[in-house]
């Protein structure tokens, strides 16, 4: 699962670069200015940690609470806070519900949070508008449903690969795909809550630890591409979407190198080296049965023939 702040139309990638390097500025210079003392923006994962949130012990008709309260810590780590722990259920105040406008403080920062509508009248229209709220605010927002049975998760993101919202339920403890959460759904938010102080784009997850598995593959008088594998702390990340793929002497026979690039929610490089094997000699080997190759192209290491030697002179 790959899991982004928000998705733009292409033509929208230069203007969100721009906001999120303003962003960044901002909230360095909110650090600077209230003396965080080596402050550092947390990744999207580090923000997606188990001890980051706060659930509800049990149904107590405080969820807009708690999921305030989460959004908040979120905003918190992304801007390099150190109290950001300090925020709790405690913090938030209210009058038997989550204002529409109030503020919380750490030993470090203060953070602003309003409140608005959702105003789309068909499904695709309020996924839309959800995507451009998650787009703006990095730290997510406090999705609320007044219909059926009201209630509010902190909706963190959007996975693009299975298509579905991301959010944080305090009733169930869980982060999941918002329709495993309790009743709020695209089709029946009405309000949400968000914060209006600066807050930093989330710091990719650096590919420095990365895993990179590359197979050995048989030249046959062109570049070639290998297959390539990448894992990270247990997760398998996507071409494309989490990274992109170079290669170094992949056109000649001899040793190769590949090169993966982080990209979206990934920064940094990580490198494998594999062998681009000799065609004509595998294809000796194949007949005489003394060398585990294939003779197709892109193809790996395959099991060794038993047959005696066949088309080589003695």
């Amino acid at each position: 699962m790959s899991i982004t702040v928000g998705k733009l139309p292409a033509g929208a990638v230069a203007s969100k670069a721009i906001r999120m390097v303003l962003a960044l500025f901002a909230a360095l210079t909110l650090a600077l200015s209230q003396g965080i003392p080596g402050a550092r923006a947390a990744s999207l994962d580090e923000t997606l940690a188990d001890d980051v949130f706060v659930n509800e012990p049990g149904s107590t008709g405080r969820c807009t609470i708690y999921a305030a309260t989460n959004m908040l810590r979120r905003a918190a780590l992304l801007n390099g806070d150190e109290g950001w722990s300090s925020i709790n259920t405690a913090s938030i105040p209210s009058s038997g519900g989550l204002l529409f406008s109030f503020s919380v403080s750490t030993q470090n920062a203060s953070y602003s949070v309003e409140h608005g509508y959702i105003t789309g009248a068909t499904e695709e229209e309020r996924t839309a508008e959800l995507l451009a709220l998650l787009d703006e605010n990095p730290a997510g927002v406090v999705l609320y449903t007044s219909i059926g049975n009201p209630h509010a998760v902190t909706l963190l993101g959007y996975d693009e690969e299975a298509g579905t919202f991301i959010a944080h339920d305090s009733l169930t403890g869980a982060t999941s795909s918002l329709g495993e959460c309790v009743s709020v759904r695209v089709s029946n938010a009405d309000a949400y809550w968000y914060v209006t102080s600066p807050v930093s784009s989330p710091t990719p997850t650096s590919l420095q630890n990365a895993t990179v598995t590359v197979e050995d593959v048989v030249y046959a008088g062109e570049s070639v591409t290998p297959q390539v594998a990448v894992a990270l702390g247990g997760t398998t990340l996507t071409e494309g979407t989490d990274y992109t793929v170079s290669f170094v002497g992949n056109d000649v026979v001899g040793t190769a190198l590949a090169t993966v690039t982080g990209t979206g929610n990934y920064s940094g490089t990580a490198t494998a080296t594999f062998e681009v094997l000799d065609g004509t000699k595998a294809l000796i080997g194949r007949c005489a049965g003394s060398v585990e190759a294939s003779t197709a192209p892109g193809q790996g290491a395959m099991a060794s023939h038993d047959s005696g030697m066949l088309g080589v002179a003695a």
